[in-house]
């Protein structure tokens, strides 16, 4: 029997954003290996290729590559692009369901960004490094660990079956993901994304995930605040332009209030108390 709260063993069904993601991501990595790996030249496909990466130490050479490199994959293995794809698939659908699709495409482009800015700032902290300093990143690394972050924080206690076969709740996928973000910059794990994209990942999912996101909460506050100070005394119904209560509620012969209330007596039954019935005992509408 299915535990309470956990997701039932079907396959997710991505709405209409969360298709045309995964038939991109799908489409370049099927162009991408053609042209790098068979299209003549010049220019090579390799070029060609690179056209639509990162390079993090040059960050103004390519400037659309910060958000380009998030469709790209591997054109030397296919599993980079399989992971990918499946890595988007089980999860993101249920995102798409709260937020709907354009806060959906929002999000993954923003964790694309800030993994790409993510990698540059160590590629100028430690500029000698070779493993902190990539010559080219690409990948939807960081939207992927984005949409794990945000996943687990919407769910914290639904629980999924981790690698198919191991029961695991949001609250604990959430601190697993940003382990092994952790620890994949620990072991300096290789990747097409860059090492600290997952990193980047984990920030976006905790900086923008949620309903509402820490990010918008403060922003909430902010313009609350904001709209406190201009207004001073100013009334709600003064603030949307409606003067109406506001004239009804100018002092007056009363002192600002209205006429007493008096009940004006009528209505159907005392009109059938006053009126005789008919010989036939019936009433008439």
């Amino acid at each position: 029997m299915r535990e309470p709260g956990e997701i039932a063993a079907a396959f997710p069904r991505p709405g209409r954003a969360l298709k045309t993601i995964l038939a991109v991501i799908a489409v370049f990595a099927i162009v991408g290996a053609v042209v790098v790996n068979w299209a003549p030249g010049p220019p090579t496909g390799a070029e060609l290729f690179r056209f639509l990466t990162y390079e993090p130490a040059r960050p103004l050479a390519r400037p659309w590559g910060l958000l380009t490199s998030g469709v790209l994959t591997s054109p030397e293995a296919i599993s980079h692009a399989l992971w990918s794809l499946l890595g988007l698939y089980f999860l993101t659908p249920d995102l798409e369901k709260r937020w709907g699709g354009a806060r959906l495409v929002r999000f993954l482009l923003t964790a694309v960004l800030i993994g790409n800015l993510a990698v540059t700032a160590a590629a100028f902290v430690l500029p000698a490094n070779a493993v902190f300093n990539p010559p080219l990143t690409f990948g939807p690394m960081a939207a992927i660990t984005a949409a794990v972050i945000a996943w687990s924080k919407e769910n914290a206690h639904r629980q999924i079956r981790f690698m198919f076969f191991l029961p695991m709740s949001g609250k604990t996928l959430y601190w697993l993901t940003i382990g092994l973000a952790v620890l994949a910059l620990v072991f300096r794990q290789a990747m097409p994304e860059g090492m600290l994209a997952p990193l980047g990942g984990v920030l976006t999912g905790v900086l923008f995930a949620g309903t509402p996101s820490p990010v918008r909460a403060l922003w909430l506050r902010f313009r609350l605040g904001s709209l406190r100070r201009r207004s001073g005394g100013i009334t709600v119904e003064q603030l949307l332009g409606d003067d109406t209560s506001a004239r009804r509620r100018s002092p007056g012969k009363r002192g600002g209030k209205g006429p007493p209330l008096r009940v004006v007596q009528g209505g159907l039954e005392d009109d059938l108390k006053n009126r005789k019935p008919p010989k036939d005992k019936r009433y008439l509408n």
